[in-house]
Formats: structure tokens, sequence, C-alpha cells
């Protein structure tokens, strides 16, 4: 559906009346759109969890809260392109990349890797040393160490929303960014941050925790961040999420945690109050 939108010569932001864009992704984004001129509105049908940045997130014995093949593939398979058989060529390559040392031919992009396109193995000082991979996120901590899990944003710690590269360009989006997640069928909402790239309809495991859903769920005796949210109607129509994102409104990323979700919720309470909270979002996204 698509009512009008306009740019204003004042701003590199859009504004609209309805839904914009309608996007061919059947578990994230339905339609995107501004809403006034400075928050960005888009609903999904479900929101995954991302434990990106978590220091345990990634164990070298692949026991942590994502599975090694959440940021690895093998050469030429990828979700998209082989959609049935890119996990086991994932499991296999990976495995053969350990047994040899050569990671030729996984593409790793979940976590850090050194110029041979070797795994990171976090280092004392680390919160996990010599047990997990150092796992990164689109968005750095200037006051972590370069080199260390300190120097991304941790997944456990600091509640943040995944954006897709082509978002963050077309809206000006930057790293820290205030965002709101509304749950219309809990009727509850957290504030947070963007910090991580990727498909439309993700947040950090401390996301989740903040709005309400445990997102840590048992697999066969290893604790994942696999428990999203997909609520449903009676009928099982989907009642989507709805997320809005304010450009320019931006946080200052830290390794103080405590402090920085602080500032988190007292910017997010300020800005979504001030563009008009829950009853506009609701509308927005009609």
């Amino acid at each position: 559906m698509f009512c009008g939108f306009f740019q204003s010569h004042s701003s590199k932001i859009h504004a609209a009346f309805c839904f914009a864009t309608i996007l061919a992704l059947p578990t994230t984004a339905l339609s995107q759109a501004l809403c006034g001129t400075e928050g960005v509105v888009f609903t999904t049908k479900e929101l995954k969890v991302d434990a990106d940045g978590a220091p345990n997130s990634y164990l070298v014995n692949g026991e942590g809260l994502s599975y090694t093949c959440d940021g690895v593939t093998a050469v030429g398979s990828t979700p998209d392109t082989d959609r049935n058989g890119w996990q086991k060529k994932c499991r296999d390559a990976w495995k053969k990349a350990v047994a040899t040392g050569d990671y030729s031919k996984v593409r790793i992009f979940g976590f850090s890797k050194d110029e041979n396109n070797r795994p990171i193995v976090q280092k004392a000082g680390d919160p996990l040393p010599g047990k997990a991979f150092i796992t990164e996120t689109s968005v750095s901590v200037p006051d972590g160490p370069a080199g260390t899990q300190r120097h991304w944003v941790d997944a456990n710690e600091i509640p943040y929303v995944v954006l897709s590269g082509s978002f963050v360009r077309k809206y000006g989006v930057k790293g820290g960014d205030i965002a709101v997640v509304y749950r219309p069928a809990t009727k509850r909402f957290a504030y947070g941050v963007y910090a991580d790239g990727g498909k439309l309809g993700e947040a950090s495991v401390r996301f989740h925790q903040d709005i309400g859903n445990n997102p840590l769920v048992n697999k066969g005796g290893v604790l994942r961040a696999k428990s999203g949210i997909a609520d449903e109607k009676k009928n099982k129509d989907p009642v989507p999420v709805i997320t809005v994102v304010f450009p320019g409104k931006t946080s200052h990323p830290t390794v103080d945690a405590k402090k920085w979700r602080a500032e988190i919720a007292a910017m997010g309470k300020e800005q979504f109050d001030k563009w008009g909270g829950i009853e506009k979002l609701i509308e927005c996204a009609r």
C-alpha cells in the first residue's frame, strides 16, 4: 500500500503518510515507512535473537549461544542459494578446517579472523580466554581495546536491534542510534540502539529480555539464543512486531554496560515521548 511521501529539502530524511515499501521477505520486513520527520517505522512478522558480541556466542567447542554455522558458511553455499544443503556443507567444511588448519574453504562472518582466514580465539583479559572466538558486531565500542571482545557490543548486556545495510544507508542511521521495539501481543515495549547488521527482524539477547521474552532455550543440553518472538492470532495470522528507529539520535557506546543502558533508557524515553509514543507508533504501523 502506498499513500504518498515527500522529501524535505532541509533534511536527508523522507516523510511519509503511510507505508511506502513492501519487502519480499517472508519472515522479516513486511513494510517500511517514515512517520513524521524523525522516526523510521517498520514491522516484521517475527523478532529473532542475535547473540553477536556476547562473549559466549561462539564457543570453540561449538556449544555457545550461537551455532558455529550461524557465523560460518562453506564457500559457495549459503542459506539463500542452497537452502536444503548449506548446513551440512557448512558443518563438513568447518570440521575439515579445524582438523587441517586450512580455513580457505569456509567463509567466516560471525567472529574475528586473521589475515589467513583463521578464527581468532579470546585471549587473556577477555571474558573466555581460550574457550570462545571473538565475536563481532557491525558497531564497535570505542573504549574497548581493538583485538579484544570488549571492542564489540555485548548482546547479553546491551539491547540492540539488527538493521540491513540498505536500511542504514537509506535513512542515514549511525551506530548507537536509538530504537524502540513494541510487541502488540503483550503491549510491551523497550528501548535499544542499532548495533549489528543483517536482515530486519532481529534483536539482541538483552533486548528480548527487556521486552519480556526469554530468548534462551535448551537444545540438546546446550543453552542457545534461539527462542524468538513469533506471535499469532487465533486464526494463525501473525501479530507483527513494530520497530521505530531515530536516525541521528545517537547514544555513546561504552564498555560500561550499565552506564550505556542508562543513557539508552533516558534518550529512548525522551525521544519516543517527544515523537508521539505508542499511539503514534501504532498509527504509523497501520
